[in-house]
């Protein structure tokens, strides 16, 4: 991690004064959609050189300057499993593969309350199985927030059925554990600059529905985690999701855990702009390229 800079401190403070409170004011989760689709782009910048190439299913593939034949890096935007894309988070993933040298395969994922749990890790460790099945196993799989849920279900799931795994995978403040009363959890937080606690409540609802949410299908934490590749994981300190980056670490064969003060959740966002942004996934990138 590195010292905060001035302009750092500014987009935590952003975070709270005007972020967190749309977040809380805004019940709708479609139209919270379109305004993060309208917003995300204005704060970040990608690497000067990267390629994007969208598939019509809406995957999204970026590749740096000199890494046209280079492996791929798998890559499941968060979004609390009702809004967010490829587009809105792609600057976190061409900054973590310019810093590794390899391609970003962002996968497109359904979103909820339109298709609620399972349909999103459904979607994903299907992409990630014809990858594999087509021959092309990624060099490193990574998510922020839900997306990073969907990373260790499917890591779950394909090590379950046999499929061969990446050589690292990287996580930004991943949902691990939906168990317990987020909305308290969320609201106890001593430094959740972003997520207030009605929203983690709707997102619950939306998602889940009727599904129990102590499933290991639902709350990879809950499920077996042996076996899977070495890990990087980042948390802002005091945030609400701290506890799961937490849990992970301990209970996991090979994972490291870094810790970021002083900044709102997944601050990855804003990579190309916010020093420290830039910095976090320049060392995820540097992370998977020592274990590729």
């Amino acid at each position: 991690m590195s010292v905060l800079t001035n302009l750092d401190r500014v987009f935590t403070l952003y975070a709270r004064i005007l972020e967190k409170p749309t977040l809380w004011a805004v019940s709708s989760q479609k139209l919270m959609r379109f305004l993060f689709a309208a917003t995300a782009p204005m704060w970040h910048r990608l690497p000067r050189g990267c390629r994007l190439q969208k598939d019509p299913d809406g995957t999204l593939h970026i590749t740096p300057q000199g890494a046209e034949t280079a492996g791929l890096f798998f890559y499941i935007h968060g979004g609390g499993f009702t809004l967010g894309s490829p587009t809105t988070n792609r600057a976190v993933a061409a900054h973590i593969v310019h810093a590794a040298g390899l391609r970003a395969y962002c996968v497109r994922y359904p979103l909820a309350p339109e298709h609620p749990f399972p349909a999103a890790p459904d979607a994903v460790f299907g992409a990630y199985s014809a990858l594999v099945e087509a021959g092309t196993v990624p060099v490193a799989i990574g998510g922020d927030s839900a997306g990073g849920n969907l990373a260790l279900l499917t890591m779950q799931r394909a090590r379950d059925a046999g499929l061969p795994l990446p050589k690292a995978m990287v996580l930004m403040a991943p949902v691990a554990d939906l168990s317990d009363d987020l909305e308290a959890r969320f609201a106890q937080a001593a430094s959740e600059y972003l997520i207030p606690a009605v929203w983690a409540k709707r997102i619950e609802r939306a998602y889940l529905r009727d599904t129990d949410p102590a499933s290991p299908a639902v709350s990879p934490l809950l499920g077996d985690l042996r076996g899977l590749p070495p890990t990087l994981i980042h948390t802002a300190e005091g945030e609400a999701l701290s506890q799961d980056a937490k849990a992970l670490a301990a209970r996991m064969d090979d994972a490291t855990l870094d810790i970021w003060p002083g900044l709102p959740h997944v601050w990855h966002l804003k990579a190309g702009v916010a020093p420290a942004a830039t910095q976090a996934c320049a060392e995820l990138g540097a992370f998977i390229k020592a274990h590729a």
